[in-house]
């Protein structure tokens, strides 16, 4: 039963993770700035240190028992996960969800899976657990290349069927650069969302020390959730902060309809929400919830991503042919998230 509980936790908790950022689809006068502030402040720091406090005995004393260097690492790989996040949401406004979830979470499930397994047992890469996370980002690879190859399609028969340039070779032109420079940014948010993997790998001193302050070992995960979204959100509040000076959109805040800043806070609620149910089913699957279970959640993500970017009209005018690659290149990142998940399962017995 708790192995069933574990899996429908993780379902969910993918669910919620691929559906964090459709909320932006629906906001009718906020900026990003706009949006993106009651977002982080939301999800980076109203409920990680809300859950924290609540669930851990003496929060700031655990803290301060700790040595610095295990205070400092989980805040500092966070903060490029947090600079990803950032870039993640700008993505979806310029190339939209579909495209942006394809390339971000698949690039950061790669990264994810090779870069701590190279750090601490680069050994396992000549094993079959080895083979199979390598062929799992191979194949993740070519699933990446269908989709910006179906994105750059979409985009250039947008342009064909607008047309309402004088000079369209110039607009066709200036829309191509501007769809693989957002393409670029998508790979680096991927990259950069790595981080938050590591600050959880690395934060597992601050999650004994909460678990022997009298959190439960489920709990204890929370102490290591706040302490590193104050690197996550930094750059998450300190960009919006800034724009709504630059764009003078303060003022934004007042004149927009009360649903704007519903959809916001939402967009918080979903991201935290994702993560805290994956610690439950994560615990409750125990070996698996690193390997099936991180599977599941990856494909969830970009199943659920990817049927909100249909659902909100993303593909509309794509035609027949270009919609066809879009899902070939879904259906190989499902396939290499699987290979991965094995991978990982074989590492982990």
């Amino acid at each position: 039963m708790s192995l069933l509980t574990g899996f429908i936790l993780v379902l969910f908790s993918g669910v919620m993770a691929g559906s964090a950022l459709s909320p932006i689809k629906f906001v009718r006068k906020y900026r990003f700035e706009n949006y993106w502030l009651v977002d982080s402040l939301t999800g980076t720091v109203a409920i990680p240190w809300a859950l924290a406090l609540i669930v851990t005995p003496h929060l700031f004393s655990v803290y301060s028992q700790l040595p610095w260097k295990v205070l400092l690492l989980p805040p500092a790989f966070a903060f490029s996960w947090g600079i990803a996040s950032m870039l993640g949401g700008l993505c979806v406004s310029r190339i939209g969800l579909s495209l942006s979830y394809a390339l971000v979470i698949g690039i950061g499930a790669s990264a994810g899976s090779l870069v701590p397994l190279m750090y601490f047992s680069p050994q396992t890469l000549h094993t079959p657990a080895g083979h199979s996370i390598l062929l799992g980002i191979a194949v993740m690879l070519g699933g990446l290349v269908l989709v910006a190859l179906a994105g750059q399609r979409k985009e250039s028969q947008f342009v064909a069927e607008r047309n309402a340039s004088d000079n369209p070779e110039v607009r066709t032109g200036t829309k191509e650069r501007s769809y693989i420079g957002w393409v670029l940014v998508a790979v680096l948010a991927g990259i950069l969302s790595a981080g938050l993997n590591f600050s959880f790998a690395f934060g597992q001193g601050v999650a004994a020390a909460a678990h022997v302050a009298g959190a439960s070992a489920t709990n204890a995960t929370y102490a290591v959730w706040a302490l590193a979204m104050l690197g996550g959100m930094t750059p998450n509040l300190l960009y919006p902060f800034l724009l709504c000076f630059r764009n003078r959109s303060w003022g934004i805040f007042l004149t927009a309809p009360r649903s704007d800043i519903g959809l916001s806070i939402l967009l918080g609620v979903l991201f935290m929400g994702s993560t805290v149910l994956y610690g439950l089913g994560a615990v409750r699957l125990g070996l698996l919830g690193t390997s099936i279970g991180w599977g599941i959640m990856q494909i969830m993500q970009i199943v659920v991503g990817n049927l909100s970017g249909f659902l909100t009209g993303e593909w509309k005018q794509a035609g027949a042919k270009t919609v066809r690659l879009m899902l070939a290149g879904v259906a190989i990142l499902v396939v290499a998230s699987v290979i991965m998940a094995y991978g990982n399962y074989i590492h982990a017995n």
